[in-house]
């Protein structure tokens, strides 16, 4: 009985530390392609902490592993759309505001466009949101 309780409570904590755990790989991945593409001031002004967005509420089964699997990837970066996961670290953890939003594309938008406007879709994303961080899908076609 012993070995299926904790067996029980490993799967339980097993998604969120994969999820921790992943965002730590690729932020020391990120970091290192940044200092070696000269890119330094990047990480200076913590900006490096926008570059891997969480979309995570979409792939996961329930509410509760979106929270779990967001607030895990907070502990590495700053950016999210997961709502409930800025839920669960203020509820858990008092922490006013863990993450930011950004203004986003996404495939819908880009390839409403069609594919000989592309590049007239990610200008319009740009023209629309001139300075600050932005997020733009590029991989609708070949951009």
């Amino acid at each position: 009985w012993l070995t299926n309780y904790l067996e029980t409570l490993l799967v339980q904590v097993w998604y969120p530390m994969t999820v921790c755990t992943q965002s730590l790989e690729q932020k020391k991945i990120i970091k290192r392609y940044l200092q070696d593409t000269g890119c330094d001031s990047v990480i200076d002004q913590g900006l490096h902490a926008f570059k891997l967005h969480d979309f995570g509420f979409r792939g996961v089964s329930s509410v509760e592993s979106a929270a779990l699997g967001s607030v895990a990837h907070l502990v590495h970066f700053l950016g999210t759309d997961t709502m409930v996961g800025l839920e669960m670290a203020k509820e858990f953890y008092s922490e006013d505001c863990a993450g930011f939003s950004i203004p986003a594309s996404e495939h819908s938008t880009m390839t409403s466009w069609g594919r000989e406007r592309e590049v007239d879709a990610m200008r319009n994303m740009l023209q629309n949101h001139p300075t600050g961080l932005v997020a733009c899908v590029s991989d609708s076609y070949d951009i």
